[in-house]
């Protein structure tokens, strides 16, 4: 599914399936954020992508938001096709080790271990497919959550994985993790509301493209009643 020019809903909301992932397509290559659950799940981004004459057996680079199960279950296979794989502090040791960062607990399986070439900290820049992508550090849901901010037609992108969502207003991420922690999100809300976005694609729900910083601001009131 299409959402914007280049970017593309590789699976998620739209296909009745839980966790969104995302490619950016350009002349010069694929570049795919998050890497959903299971084989399931690229299998029928294959599919999908093939009715756009879109082939993903080459990836250029997979973009990680946390370490979740649901966010990196396709991580080793898609770095099998050559993908540079990038996450952010702590989340990235605990994908190449697959160990309970994972929250395997929940998942029910193990998650297989996926080398990680790249671990990014606040304020790095990545260079990827002549695009740039911004890295903002994000704790709370995870320790090394990180959201990748990409300017795009003029307008400001954050991949959010689940630090912020959209369901019927704000949406905040699930607190079964071992590493969340509600004061930490709240700082963490706090720094997002003071920086522009436009269009907001998270790793669950729908994408938010009219009103994103309402959004983070909404969100941040959220957790300031909910989790104080």
């Amino acid at each position: 599914m299409q959402i914007l020019p280049n970017i593309y809903l590789l699976d998620g909301f739209a296909y009745v399936v839980h966790p969104n992932f995302y490619l950016i397509h350009n002349e010069q290559g694929n570049i795919v954020v998050d890497a959903g659950t299971n084989p399931g799940d690229l299998e029928r981004a294959e599919y999908y992508m093939g009715l756009w004459g879109i082939s993903l057996q080459k990836i250029d680079y997979l973009l990680l938001t946390h370490s979740h199960y649901d966010h990196v279950g396709n991580a080793a296979e898609l770095r099998r096709r050559g993908a540079q794989v990038i996450a952010g502090p702590g989340d990235a040791e605990g994908i190449e080790l697959g160990d309970s960062r994972t929250v395997d607990y929940a998942a029910g399986f193990k998650v297989p271990p996926c080398k990680v070439d790249r671990t990014v900290e606040d304020g790095d820049m990545i260079e990827a497919c002549g695009l740039r992508f911004d890295v903002i550090h994000a704790p709370g849901h995870t320790n090394g959550c990180v959201i990748y901010q990409l300017k795009h037609l003029g307008k400001t992108i954050w991949f959010t994985g689940d630090v912020v969502m959209l369901k019927n207003g704000p949406d905040l991420g699930w607190e079964g993790g071992e590493e969340f922690d509600k004061a930490t999100y709240i700082k963490t809300l706090k720094r997002l509301v003071a920086m522009p976005v436009d269009w907001v694609l998270a790793g669950h729900q729908s994408p938010c493209l009219r009103d994103a910083h309402g959004l983070i601001g909404r969100a941040y009131v959220k957790a300031l009643i909910e989790w104080r």
